[in-house]
């Protein structure tokens, strides 16, 4: 029912916009296309994958569960900001009204329903059995020995894992980022699929995983606020592709989601 009210347009103003209107997770997860713009930022659409696995969702240093994001967007000048209004709607389908009683044990459609359940759906969006994944649990083979130097390089060398850590790759805490002009500090992204990505950093600053390496090898911009977990390092150019290449092993299965039919009223 989650992912129905994820792709329903009925929760929006006009009727023409959709959860994944910004948040495409076919776009995410398996073509290397720029990603959609936030309606509401205007930044690029932060990334559904594995969200269910970070304790503050919002990447800036605001700290919200997902109920309270998936919530505060229906609520947004772009989606409709009158409860009774997007209530009312989803009571004028028949099958809503079924699934609505059947998930929740009673019938009833309310907005705190209707939050529980796409957040639910948003839950299950989750990167897995990536060939990092794979020589964790002993398949030896599933990386190269240019993926397993650049794993040593992760851990030790360049000190990624300070950051990026758990089997999230995030500490799901708050850090400078070392660019031009930005003070605030932003949670840790997963490094989970991040090969698939096609614009990096929370503004789209970057459009190459090997330029995003190469501003953390040199400490951030030279006009950065300073952190004391980015300095300068000293690696070798093979470094930084064995660095690169392990970086490619954390991508996952893909799972692109088919647009459901949508119920009638």
């Amino acid at each position: 029912m989650g992912k129905l009210l994820y792709f329903d347009k009925r929760l929006s103003l006009n009727g023409d916009t959709n959860c994944a209107i910004c948040h495409s997770v076919e776009i995410q997860n398996s073509e290397k296309n720029s990603l959609p713009r936030s309606k509401i930022h205007n930044s690029p659409a932060s990334s559904l994958t594995n969200v269910g696995l970070y304790k503050d969702v919002f990447i800036d240093p605001q700290t919200k569960d997902l109920e309270e994001i998936v919530k505060e967007r229906i609520y947004t000048a772009v989606m409709l900001k009158n409860e009774k209004t997007i209530v009312a709607r989803l009571n004028q389908v028949p099958e809503y009204r079924q699934l609505f009683e059947k998930a929740f044990g009673s019938p009833g459609i309310t907005m705190d329903r209707i939050v529980k359940a796409i957040s639910a759906f948003e839950r299950t969006i989750i990167s897995k059995n990536s060939k990092f994944d794979r020589y964790v649990m002993g398949e030896e083979s599933a990386l190269s020995p240019a993926q397993i130097r650049g794993l040593d390089v992760f851990m030790n060398k360049a000190k990624c894992s300070q950051c990026h850590k758990g089997p999230n790759f995030s500490d799901s805490e708050k850090h400078t980022t070392g660019l031009s002009g930005v003070v605030q500090k932003v949670r840790t992204p997963s490094l989970r699929d991040v090969s698939r990505k096609s614009e990096f950093m929370h503004n789209g600053g970057f459009t190459k995983l090997e330029d995003v390496v190469d501003h953390f090898v040199n400490g951030g911009a030279k006009d950065s606020i300073e952190d004391p977990l980015l300095k300068p390092m000293t690696i070798t150019e093979e470094e930084r592709r064995d660095l690169i290449e392990f970086l490619k092993s954390l991508e996952g299965e893909s799972h692109p989601l088919e647009m459901p039919k949508i119920p009638r009223a």
